[in-house]
């Protein structure tokens, strides 16, 4: 996946439509996407993720052991879609439970480090401002 389509991934999520072109650019130069196998495992302990394409079931460690089948995460969570984002609260509330995150299907998710979701939303006050907002109004969507 190259920079552009790492853009245009970015730029399809709900969170990030708001975002000016620049912010997305410097969130793509900092994104690592991954392929993942059915059953293949990511954490939310340092990195954003990001769906791109198939499915995550999702849950909170507080809740999971961390070798849980995915039927028993998904009675304690959800799923997750293209467009959905996990890890993000943890960006600005660190000690937010992580999220472990088990594929159903193949699946492509974009990773951005904690740490370079901060650098960039700090150095663009602006960015920080559309982020919240969105991610408000997603709250109060229920979504």
């Amino acid at each position: 996946m190259d920079l552009l389509e790492r853009a245009r991934a970015l730029a399809a999520c709900p969170l990030f439509a708001d975002l000016a072109p620049a912010v997305v650019i410097r969130l793509a130069e900092r994104a690592r996407p991954s392929t993942l196998e059915p059953g293949e495992r990511k954490t939310t302990d340092d990195t954003v993720w990001i769906v791109v394409e198939g499915s995550l079931v999702i849950a909170s460690r507080a809740a999971m052991s961390a070798v849980a089948s995915i039927s028993t995460t998904r009675k304690h969570g959800g799923t997750a879609t293209p467009g959905h984002v996990l890890g993000l609260v943890r960006v600005i509330a660190p000690q937010t439970p992580a999220l472990d995150a088990v594929a159903e299907r193949a699946s492509v998710v974009i990773g951005l480090s904690v740490d370079d979701m901060r650098d960039v939303l700090e150095e663009d006050p602006i960015a920080l401002a559309a982020l919240s907002g969105a991610l408000a109004r997603r709250l109060l969507e229920g979504a």
